[in-house]
C-alpha cells in the first residue's frame, strides 16, 4: 500500500468513532456477521506457527472483541441455528464465532473465553489433527522451515526433488510448497526428511502439544458448541483431485461421527480453497459449507456458500478494532 493509501486508510478509522456505532449497527440488522479465528494463544508459545501460520489472538484480545459485540446486543448463533431457521429479526443482528483448523488452544483458552461470556461457537476440526497422531503436512512443513539446522536441508531437498529455483528460501519457499505444489509431492519430501534426520519423535511431541484429544471435542459439544468438519488432512482443494477432495470430506465426517456419535452437518474449506462445482460435491455429505468470502449472511445466502470474515491480525489502534467488528473487514467501508 502506498503512503497515500496508508494515510487514507488511517483516516477511514475515524468513521468508527463510538458516536457512529448506531449507523454501523443499523447496517448489520437482519443479517449475520460470521467471524473466523484460527488460534487463541499468546504469541511466542509456538514460534514455528507464529512464523509461517496465521497469527494467534491472545485470549484477552478475543474476550475484548467478543465483549464489545455482546455489549452492543449481538445475538450469538451457530450454524445449527441457521439450519433450524433461527435468524435475527430486522431489529437485531446476529454473530457467529467460528474457529478453523482445530488446534488444542482453541478448546482450552478459546473455550475459557467463550464460557466467561456465555457465547456458543462453531469449531471446524481437521480430523488428522489429534494428539495421538503426528503433525499434519502443513505444520510439519512449518516446523522444518523454522528449524535452524534443518531449514537449509528442506530447501536443498526441495530444489533437488521439485526442481525449484535456487534462490527460493524462507517464507517464499514455504508458501510455494504449501500453496503451489501437489500435496503428495510435499508429503514425499517430508517423509524423506523425517527418515534422513530421525525427526519422527520431535514431530509427534509437537502434535501431542498442539492438537486436541477426543475429550476436548466432546467437552466442546457438551458445552453447547457446534463441531464441524475442516477436512481430514487440511489440504488446499486446488492441489488435489476431485476424488481426493471427496475422500477428505468422507473421512473427516466419519472420524467426527466416531468421536461424537453423530456426523457433522457443516464443513469449511481448508485455506478457503474451492473450485467451481465443489459445493455440489460437499452437498452430498454436508448441509452447509463455510467460506471466507467476506460478506454478511442473509436469509437468501445459499447454505453451501456461507461467507465469513477472517481475523485480520493485531489491531493498530482501538478504532481499527471497532472497524473490524462493525464490518468484518479493514477495506474501505461499503466495498
Amino acid at each position: 500500500m502506498s503512503r497515500l493509501g496508508r494515510a487514507a486508510n488511517r483516516a477511514a478509522d475515524l468513521l468508527f468513532l463510538p458516536p457512529l456505532d448506531r449507523l454501523w449497527l443499523r447496517r448489520l440488522r437482519g443479517k449475520v456477521l460470521c467471524l473466523l479465528y484460527h488460534r487463541v494463544d499468546e504469541p511466542g508459545r509456538e514460534p514455528f506457527l507464529d512464523r509461517f501460520g496465521v497469527p494467534p489472538i491472545p485470549p484477552k484480545e478475543l474476550a475484548a472483541e467478543l465483549g464489545v459485540l455482546r455489549r452492543r446486543g449481538a445475538r450469538f448463533l451457530t450454524y445449527a441455528d441457521l439450519r433450524a431457521g433461527r435468524f435475527p429479526t430486522d431489529s437485531e443482528f446476529g454473530v457467529i464465532v467460528s474457529f478453523d483448523d482445530g488446534l488444542r488452544c482453541n478448546y482450552e483458552q478459546g473455550m475459557d473465553v467463550l464460557r466467561s461470556l456465555g457465547i456458543p461457537a462453531v469449531f471446524f476440526q481437521s480430523t488428522a489433527m489429534h494428539a495421538a497422531g503426528e503433525l499434519v503436512w502443513e505444520h510439519a512443513l512449518y516446523w522444518y522451515g523454522a528449524h535452524p539446522r534443518l531449514a537449509p536441508r528442506l530447501a536443498e531437498l526441495a530444489r533437488q526433488r521439485l526442481d525449484l529455483p535456487a534462490d527460493l528460501e524462507g517464507a517464499a519457499l514455504i508458501a510455494r510448497l504449501r500453496d503451489g505444489t501437489p500435496v503428495v509431492r510435499v508429503r514425499e519430501l517430508l517423509a524423506e526428511l523425517a527418515e534422513r534426520f530421525d525427526t519422527a519423535g520431535a514431530l509427534a511431541a509437537a502434535a501431542a502439544r498442539l492438537y486436541p484429544g477426543a475429550d476436548h471435542l466432546r467437552r466442546a459439544r457438551e458445552a453447547g458448541h457446534e463441531l464441524g468438519s475442516h477436512g481430514h488432512h487440511h489440504v488446499p482443494r486446488c492441489n488435489i483431485s476431485p476424488e481426493a477432495f471427496e475422500e477428505e470430506l468422507i473421512r473427516s465426517a466419519a472420524a467426527l461421527e466416531q468421536v461424537l456419535g453423530e456426523p457433522p452437518r457443516a464443513f469449511s474449506y481448508p485455506f478457503n480453497s474451492h473450485l467451481p462445482g465443489d459445493g455440489e460435491i460437499c452437498g452430498r455429505h454436508y448441509l452447509q459449507v463455510a467460506t471466507v468470502d467476506a460478506a454478511l449472511i442473509t436469509p437468501a445466502t445459499p447454505a453451501l456458500a456461507l461467507p465469513r470474515f477472517t481475523w485480520p491480525g493485531p489491531h493498530a489502534n482501538p478504532l481499527r478494532r471497532r472497524r473490524w467488528l462493525c464490518t468484518g473487514t479493514l477495506a474501505w467501508p461499503g466495498r
